[in-house]
């Protein structure tokens, strides 16, 4: 897919985008009519990839297009009666399914052009300031250092994206499989209604990981401030994340400050911040172990304190923790490695500051602090 890029870059102006719509969904069309002189044969089994063929070299407007030429056509060809409008129940469903399908590739193809943009923006920046640099030899040497490991983390980029991507993306694709057998019972058609949908979830938490970061390095991350009681955080936390640690036998304590304590913050920006921190802390504790979510004054600051009794950090990667694109265990593919970066970003941004300390064997325990508000005193 992405040797084509400068191809989809050609087909990405004019009105080749929109033929190309037109084109791969007459195309489904006369295979879709093709396999049905040999038996019976799911109605968008070949305008899912038409779709997805209109996305990539599109974008969202062949994809839109795409989409709304496929239920056209499937409607007057495929459902019954032939030639009509009409739908019922079961081909409603369908077409709710297609659209849900339809719509996470658009979005996957976007967030896919927007990755690849970002690691080609700095790659543009890194050869400006090495232009600006002295030409010693030291300098050279290190230029070609920088240039191999930006080469390495764009591909390191695109390949993590992909493959978080692909994994829900696969998963809806398989449930709207399942979807389209003529006898499932209602029941198990909402069940799978509900997968996908969650999965089209997890794909635009992704992607709104992605562009959080993309706000953070440019500059124009902003917050709404106002005033936040600090019970109300923790009991948003405890109703969010102690169902999960139950399910794993997790114990969830959650240890309180004293009554009336108010801090300055983005009540959703403060809400992303403790789910990211709190959710990895559950992730990676061993079932029957312990999370603790602690709050204590400091000073003109709250400290706010998320333990865990999970495997450690070794104290060599504890620096890496809070960079972009980052992991641990590099064969763990739980995420893409941006959550404790937007985590930083969003304590910097409330003028506090994020740190870790761990033990490896005995757990880790993440720390920031936010301001207390002004009248936290008299509230």
């Amino acid at each position: 897919m992405f040797g084509s890029l400068q191809d989809s870059k050609n087909l990405r102006s004019g009105a080749a985008r929109y033929a190309l719509a037109f084109v791969a969904t007459a195309v489904a069309l006369v295979a879709t009519l093709a396999l049905r002189r040999y038996g019976p044969t799911p109605s968008f089994l070949f305008f899912v990839p038409a779709v997805a063929l209109a996305a990539w070299y599109g974008g969202r407007g062949p994809s839109a297009l795409a989409t709304a030429l496929s239920l056209l056509l499937i409607d007057l060809n495929f459902f019954a009666p032939n030639g009509s409008l009409s739908i019922d129940r079961v081909e409603g469903l369908e077409i709710i399914a297609f659209l849900v399908v339809a719509a996470t590739i658009t979005g996957t193809m976007d967030a896919l052009h927007r990755a690849l943009a970002l690691a080609e923006s700095h790659a543009a920046q890194l050869k400006l300031l090495n232009d600006e640099v002295a030409r010693s030899y030291d300098v050279e040497r290190q230029k070609r250092h920088d240039a191999e490991l930006l080469a390495h983390a764009r591909e390191d980029v695109l390949g993590l994206v992909a493959h978080d991507l692909r994994n829900p993306l696969n998963l809806i694709i398989t449930t709207a499989d399942l979807l389209l057998e003529e006898k499932i019972e209602p029941a198990r058609q909402r069940e799978l209604l509900e997968v996908a949908m969650r999965s089209g979830k997890q794909m635009n938490r992704l992607i709104e990981d992605l562009l959080d970061t993309v706000r953070l390095q440019a500059g124009k991350f902003s917050l709404d401030l106002e005033d936040v009681t600090l019970a109300s955080i923790l009991r948003q936390a405890s109703e969010s994340f102690r169902p999960a640690a139950g399910k794993r036998d997790i114990r969830f304590d959650i240890i309180p400050p004293g009554d009336g304590i108010v801090v300055r913050a983005d009540p959703l920006r403060v809400s992303q911040l403790v789910g990211n921190i709190v959710g990895n802390a559950i992730k990676f504790t061993p079932e029957n172990g312990r999370v603790t979510l602690r709050a204590a004054p400091d000073g003109d600051h709250v400290l706010i304190q998320v333990a865990d009794t999970g495997p450690g950090i070794p104290l060599s990667d504890i620096p890496h923790l809070f960079d972009n694109f980052w992991q641990a265990r590099k064969n763990d593919h739980r995420g893409v490695g941006l959550g404790l970066a937007i985590a930083k970003g969003v304590v910097e941004a409330h003028g506090g500051k994020i740190w870790c300390e761990s033990t490896v064997g005995a757990g880790s325990t993440f720390s920031f602090t936010l301001p207390i508000a002004n009248h936290a005193g008299s509230a």
